[in-house]
This record gives C-alpha cells, sequence and structure tokens, in this order.
C-alpha cells in the first residue's frame, strides 16, 4: 500500500484547496449550483417577524409607527418619517427605542418581505420598512431612509374573513449598516373609519466579516 495517501500525510505536508491563495480574505469554500468549487463571502439568512394592527378614522396619507405603550403591536402613533423638524409627529432618535423592530448586529440587506393581511373590506394600506442610523449618545432628529419598495394591501372585498398575501418589490435600497434600527409604518389610503391586521416575514442577509 501506498505510503503518501492524503489520509496519513503529517499536517504540514497538507495543501490548501484550489483557489486558495487568490482568494479573498473572510471567505468560504462551497460548491455552486453548477456543480463548481466558488469562494464566496460569509453571510447569514435570518428571518423576523413583524406584525401589527392599525384601526383609526384618521386622513388619507398619514403614517403610523408602534404605539409606545403596553400593546406592541399597536401601530397607532402618527408619525412623519421624512420631517424630523417636525416635532409634533416626529420623535427624532425616540424612533430607535419607540418604533424599532430590530437592530441590526452588523451590515446585510434585506432578501424579501412577505406580509400576510386583512381587515375592513377593501381598503387600501401601504406597509413600509425604513432604517435609521443610530449613534450612542446622540439626540438629534433624523429622516428615515425607506428599504425596499412600498407594500400596496388592498384588503379582501369580504372583510377580516378573509386574508391576503403581498410581496415586497425588491428594489430601492436594500442595504443596512451595522447598529441601524429596522422600522415598519403603514400608510392609510383609503377614507374613513377603517381597520388592518398583517403578519409578515422579512428575510435579510447579514455580512459577517471574521
Amino acid at each position: 500500500m501506498a505510503s503518501n495517501e492524503h489520509s496519513s500525510l503529517e499536517e504540514s505536508q497538507l495543501h490548501n484547496p484550489k483557489g486558495f491563495s487568490t482568494a479573498s480574505n473572510n471567505t468560504v469554500l462551497s460548491k455552486n449550483s453548477s456543480g463548481a468549487l466558488t469562494w464566496s463571502s460569509r453571510t447569514s439568512i435570518k428571518c423576523i417577524t413583524i406584525g401589527g394592527y392599525h384601526s383609526s378614522s384618521g386622513s388619507v396619507g398619514d403614517y403610523y409607527a408602534k404605539q409606545f405603550s403596553a400593546d406592541f403591536h399597536n401601530f397607532n402613533q402618527n408619525v412623519d418619517p421624512q420631517d424630523a423638524t417636525n416635532g409634533t409627529i416626529n420623535s427624532g432618535r425616540k424612533w430607535a427605542h419607540m418604533y424599532s423592530e430590530f437592530v441590526c448586529p452588523t451590515s446585510g440587506s434585506i432578501v424579501s418581505w412577505k406580509i400576510m393581511h386583512g381587515g375592513t373590506a377593501s381598503a387600501d394600506w401601504d406597509l413600509e420598512l425604513y432604517k435609521l442610523s443610530i449613534t450612542d449618545a446622540t439626540g438629534t432628529n433624523a429622516d428615515l431612509t425607506q428599504l425596499g419598495s412600498t407594500c400596496h394591501c388592498t384588503n379582501n372585498a369580504s372583510g377580516s374573513a378573509f386574508v391576503e398575501i403581498v410581496d415586497m418589490s425588491v428594489s430601492g435600497t436594500l442595504t443596512f449598516a451595522a447598529n441601524d434600527v429596522i422600522i415598519c409604518l403603514v400608510r392609510k389610503q383609503t377614507a374613513g373609519s377603517k381597520n388592518i391586521f398583517w403578519n409578515s416575514t422579512l428575510e435579510i442577509i447579514l455580512d459577517y466579516d471574521y
């Protein structure tokens, strides 16, 4: 039997795998869908559940965020994500701890957002994701940056007896940085007293540099 089989070689006599010398640091070797070896960045796919409800007779076009109360799923706080100078409906850095769904442990990007919703028959709503960059001990007001595209949600014509499924179109700004917070807002698009209930799964990729 040969004495130089790989299984019997000393550690010092083993070589690195093909492509090692040209691969970027912090990458991993895997077999792709074509059956070839490839070096790719180290990532982790995670899913976040975001759910809530809103019920009001507020104005068409108004945005609502989670009410800062014991009822964490009630989106009943009137807000303006793009006007941080309007102190009556934009709480500046209070966005971070009042309304956030997720604090990003590292940089990454949005992969998909799938929403199941129901409520007042045929009522139109928009659901949107935003990010806010956090700096420790900084209280300056800040505008939010939208992530992805607006999800247009029209409740079933039979009302809350049925639900609908909506997928966000993956376009626009999709990346976030470490310590960014992700915020979900609901926007009313039908006049009168209306409600919406939803649950959703947000799929993200987290980048790891170690």
